[in-house]
């Protein structure tokens, strides 16, 4: 009994040892405005986009051609590569990919899963430049400015990378772990990873059917 009242209380004090030290380095005020710009990117890109696809575009007709030109299981194999490989596709493609689907909030989960997976492969692709001396100082180079973000904002600016729309989710994985940040975690702060699929993915565009989602 004492043993657990030990582990809670040395829970409680570094978890407030954590919330002090973001106060001083000032993450919840970098998240709060970034947390703000990503608002009003919404409204700048993805509203226009809303409007678009309502009276101007179907991006399902659009897109059919690729939809049904592959498999869904090849699909899904590019987008897990994509996702591993510094995001060669955007996937907001994909999300539009998963209303051919009854029901499409499930795809949405596995493609967010999917991405969370593909970043843990950065994170190892990181992980084995690390251990390239040349190819570790080339990349770094290359990725100075988001190891510099980690170095300042740690887990702030891996979970705003994880939710931003428009970030290389994969190359700021490969720095966290050029930067030697913890995998477990990565593991635990890229979970919104998961979550930025499902919430943009019901929103984003207008594209979802809100009724299907209930099915």
């Amino acid at each position: 009994m004492l043993k657990r009242n030990s582990l809670i209380k040395n829970f409680w004090t570094d978890l407030k040892g954590h919330h002090l030290g973001n106060i001083k380095r000032g993450v919840y005020g970098y998240m709060w405005w970034t947390s703000l710009k990503i608002v009003l990117l919404y409204f700048a890109f993805v509203i226009p986009l809303v409007l678009i696809g309502k009276h101007l575009v179907d991006f399902n007709i659009l897109f059919q051609f690729i939809f049904d030109k592959y498999s869904d299981g090849f699909i899904l194999i590019l987008f897990l590569v994509s996702e591993s490989f510094l995001g060669m596709i955007p996937p907001d493609l994909f999300m539009i990919w998963s209303t051919k689907f009854n029901s499409p909030f499930i795809i949405l989960a596995i493609l967010g899963v999917l991405s969370y997976i593909g970043g843990s492969i950065s994170y190892m692709i990181g992980y084995w430049l690390s251990k390239k001396p040349k190819i570790k100082a080339y990349s770094e180079r290359a990725l100075g400015r988001y190891i510099l973000l980690v170095k300042k904002w740690g887990w702030a600016f891996l979970v705003i990378s994880a939710l931003f729309p428009f970030s290389p989710f994969s190359m700021v994985a490969i720095a966290v772990s050029l930067f030697k940040y913890p995998f477990k975690l990565y593991l635990l702060f890229g979970i919104a990873r998961i979550v930025r699929f499902l919430v943009q993915g019901v929103i984003y565009m207008n594209l979802i059917d809100m009724d299907m989602l209930l099915k």
